[in-house]
C-alpha cells in the first residue's frame, strides 16, 4: 500500500522507516512550511503538498503532534485513501484508525525499528491495519475507545515514567557526590527490566520494600525530607511494592 506521510517527527520516521525496510511505496511527505524536518530526503521520497498527496497515496498517516493532529487530519481534501494516525492518546478520525507504537520512538535520523513492536489499534478497517502490523513484523492488539485512555495511561508510567525515575536517580546520586553514573544508572535499570521479565511473582522485585524493611524506608524518607515531592513519590511506590511483593 503506497502511503503518504503528513508531519515529520518521530512517528513519521518509524512508519516511514518501516515502509521502507519492507519495500512498500512511499508517495511522498507532506510538511509546513516552516519545518526544519529531513525526514523526506533521510527517507529518500518527494517533499509534497497535501492535496497531491492526499490524491497519490493508498494510506495516510497524519504523523503530526496530538495537538495538531485534528487540525491537519481535517485539512486534507476529500481522498480514497484511509487516513490514520500513531497517537496512543486520541481517537481515529474521519472514519479511519489508529497505530499507537508500543514503543519509545528516537528522534528523527536515529535507528528505529517496529518489528516486534505491539501496535494497538483502535477504530476501522481492522483488516488493513493488522496487514501493515503483520507486512512490518510487528504484534497487534486492539483497544476499545473506551479503554484508550487507560492504555496510554499505561503507556506513560511504561515509558516516560521509567526516564523520570532515572533522571531523578541521576540528580540524587550526584547529590551524594557520585558522578558520571549514567552508565551504570542504565545496567542498573537493564537489570531491573531482566528480572521483571523473567519473574511475575514477588521475585520480580528486590531491594528495601520487596524485603518489608521499613527501616531503611524510613531512613530513604528522612535523606529525603528535603524534597517533598520525591520523598511522596517513594513513598508511594514502596507502598505498591510491599503490597504486591506479599
Amino acid at each position: 500500500m503506497r502511503l503518504g506521510i503528513l508531519g515529520g517527527g518521530r512517528a513519521a520516521w518509524a512508519f516511514g522507516s518501516a515502509w521502507k525496510r519492507i519495500g512498500w511505496p512511499l508517495s511522498g511527505v507532506w510538511l509546513r512550511d516552516d519545518s526544519h524536518s529531513h525526514i523526506a530526503e533521510l527517507l529518500e521520497t518527494a517533499r509534497m503538498e497535501m492535496a497531491d498527496l492526499a490524491r497519490d497515496s493508498e494510506l495516510l498517516l497524519v504523523a503530526v503532534s496530538d495537538r495538531a493532529i485534528v487540525e491537519v487530519a481535517n485539512a486534507v481534501p476529500e481522498t480514497d485513501a484511509l487516513i490514520f494516525h500513531a497517537s496512543g492518546a486520541l481517537l481515529s478520525l474521519r472514519g479511519g484508525f489508529s497505530l499507537h507504537p508500543l514503543k519509545a520512538l528516537p528522534p528523527v535520523g536515529d535507528p528505529v525499528e517496529l518489528a516486534d513492536a505491539l501496535l494497538v489499534f483502535e477504530g476501522e478497517h481492522r483488516r488493513t491495519a493488522k496487514l501493515i502490523a503483520a507486512a512490518i513484523g510487528a504484534r497487534f492488539a486492539e483497544v476499545s475507545p473506551e479503554m484508550k485512555p487507560l492504555y496510554h495511561a499505561a503507556a506513560v508510567f511504561g515509558s516516560n515514567y521509567v526516564a523520570a525515575m532515572l533522571d531523578v536517580s541521576e540528580q540524587m546520586l550526584a547529590k551524594a557526590g557520585i558522578e558520571s553514573a549514567r552508565e551504570p544508572l542504565i545496567a542498573l535499570a537493564q537489570s531491573a527490566i531482566e528480572n521483571w521479565r523473567r519473574h511475575q511473582d514477588a521475585r520480580r522485585f528486590t531491594g528495601p520494600a520487596a524485603r518489608g524493611d521499613r527501616e531503611v524506608i524510613a531512613r530513604h524518607l528522612e535523606a529525603l525530607r528535603g524534597d517533598p515531592q520525591v520523598a511522596e513519590i517513594y513513598e508511594l511506590l514502596a507502598a505498591i511494592i510491599l503490597a504486591s511483593a506479599k
